[in-house]
């Protein structure tokens, strides 16, 4: 009889066992399935995001278990109720196909946690509607109704064709697109704190993906920078873009007669970007762009001015210290390069002539070292050091070098480098339309220059070495079409005024010296060319540093 009862006992024991394992998990997923949709619904919109929010799902399967959930999901869309104002996130969502698994409902329930071992999600459509971000973190002050989740980790996420787009609730433009991004993610982490955190986005072990297309549209929508062809990768500490574009989408003369003042056209045609030892972890965590190298390949860039606009006087632009340093986000870049890039710029003088100023430059290969603005990293290298190499018009040779001192309260840099043999006419594109003067004949054997200089002023000096140099005066029409008073003028200038020869005949080698104050309200660019211009001033004039100051005394004291 005890063994019969023994064995009753187990028999009814395992039969116990295999309702808990059998019928528990059925009459779990029984109920599940039966409120899915409405499970679902209240775990998304009881977030402030996806309050007043209309969900609707197209299937929903659960398969709960003891080890997890299994949960799929397909034909999901989120859609704002009419009543959300402009002031507030409009989220309009539409998945295809989601599935998880590992869901834990101890979690869910005891900690106000998201944990999931997989999630797997594919042809997702994300459209954001927000006001501009500023007013919208303003509004967001403000009490909503619903709770963010304390914290969502997820051990294995993919995304495949995912893409995103933001439009300004306002005026419907889009600020932001990512088209058919696929990207795969290791021990995902989000928590509130991250949420709360301004620098902090999430945690992740590792994060690779591609992207096919990307852009960012900003100055009120009449410009926008795209990206292409977009591959990263967090264990290599790699990325790439393979292809970038600033787009002006107004005609030169259209997209500056917005504006009151002076104001440059700028376009990006091409070019690629490789970003090496990236350090993604310091970026989420911390908000801190820190790499090894940067490489710029093949960039083309073409800049207009109309200087017929008047100029903004009260414009303060900073110098190249006080930029780096004013860069929201701490900065630590060993090494940016340029490799072969053009860059040409157009000048529309204010002047009678038919056609813009033009010069140009190729073949530009540089290297920037140490650009930072961590107080720490400043400390253990002050010196921000620019090389760079190219050719002007396509003709001479250029090299150049520039320390920038990042401590420096005044925007202290040194800038010295040589030009090479190049023929002079090959600046007349520049020069003619602003002077209306042209370079009839001469040839720059070189040119080297060694300029100290800071926000106020720069001083230094400049040697040109030139020979056989001829002027000649354009007519009214800034056409080269000689008559006796132009030829006349012409020889006068060149027999007494300008020397055709440095150094002369009997040797004697002028050396110019360089002298200007910066004019505050122009960029860095037209200072230093206001540095060369007076020392190649110098060596045709005589002029000293002294007599240049007295000059620019005088200007200051009209």
């Amino acid at each position: 009889m005890k063994i019969k009862k023994i064995v009753l006992f187990v028999i009814l024991a395992l039969v116990v066992v295999l309702l808990i394992f059998r019928g528990v998990p059925a009459a779990i997923n029984i109920y599940l399935n039966k409120n899915a949709e409405k499970i679902v619904t209240d775990m998304i919109i009881r977030t402030p995001d996806f309050g007043d929010h209309t969900v609707e799902f197209g299937h929903i399967l659960f398969d709960f278990n003891f080890r997890g959930t299994f949960l799929e999901l397909g034909g999901i869309r989120i859609t704002p109720n009419e009543n959300i104002p402009k002031d507030k996130i409009k989220i309009n969502l539409a998945l295809e196909n989601a599935y998880l698994t590992g869901f834990s409902w101890t979690s869910f329930y005891l900690d106000n946690s998201i944990m999931l071992d997989s999630a797997y999600l594919e042809n997702v459509q994300v459209e954001t509607k927000t006001p501009p971000f500023d007013s919208l973190q303003m509004s967001q002050e403000s009490e909503v109704e619903g709770e963010n989740y304390d914290n969502i980790s997820i051990n294995r996420i993919r995304f495949n064709r995912l893409s995103f787009m933001n439009v300004d609730s306002y005026n419907d433009s889009v600020r932001m697109s990512i088209n058919d991004l696929t990207v795969s993610a290791n021990h995902f982490e989000l928590s509130s704190a991250d949420i709360d955190d301004r620098d902090a986005l999430f945690k992740v072990g590792l994060l690779e993906g591609y992207l096919d297309m990307a852009s960012y549209h900003f100055n009120e929508y009449r410009n926008a920078f795209y990206f292409k062809d977009l591959s990263f990768n967090s264990d290599d500490k790699h990325l790439l873009i393979g292809g970038m574009q600033l787009d002006n989408k107004l005609e030169r003369y259209k997209y500056i007669n917005q504006f009151d003042f002076q104001t440059d056209w700028i376009e990006l045609d091409e070019g690629e970007l490789d970003i090496q030892g990236f350090n993604f972890e310091t970026f989420f965590r911390k908000g801190i762009v820190q790499a090894d190298l940067i490489i710029a390949s093949d960039l083309v860039i073409n800049v207009f001015r109309d200087k017929r606009k008047p100029e903004n006087k009260e414009r303060r632009p900073e110098m190249v210290q006080a930029r780096i340093s004013g860069i929201p986000r701490e900065i630590m870049i060993e090494e940016l390069k340029l490799e072969n890039a053009y860059v040409a710029y157009q000048e529309r003088p204010d002047t009678n002539a038919p056609r813009a100023g033009a010069i140009h430059f190729d073949e530009i290969n540089a290297s920037i070292s140490n650009i930072t603005n961590i107080d720490t990293k400043v400390a253990e290298n002050n010196i921000m050091e620019v090389k760079a190499s190219g050719k002007i018009m396509a003709q001479g040779t250029m090299d150049l070098t520039i320390d920038f001192t990042l401590d420096d309260p005044d925007g202290a840099f040194h800038m010295k480098g040589v030009v090479g043999s190049m023929p002079l006419e090959a600046l007349n594109d520049m020069i003619g339309p602003e002077t209306r003067v042209g370079i009839n004949a001469g040839h720059l054997d070189n040119l080297f220059f060694n300029i100290y200089a800071n926000n106020m002023e720069g001083t230094g000096d400049l040697i040109m070495k030139y020979r056989d140099l001829k002027i000649k005066i354009l007519d009214k029409n800034y056409k080269d079409n000689q008559n006796i008073f132009r030829k006349a003028g012409a020889f006068l200038a060149n027999t007494l005024v300008v020397p055709n020869d440095n150094p002369k005949k009997n040797g004697e080698l002028a050396e110019g010296q360089v002298f200007a104050r910066r004019d505050p309200s122009k960029f860095i660019f037209s200072y230093w060319w206001e540095l060369l211009l007076s020392g190649m001033m110098s060596t045709l004039t005589g002029k000293s540093e002294a007599d240049m100051r007295a000059d620019a005394q005088a200007d200051q004291n009209k």
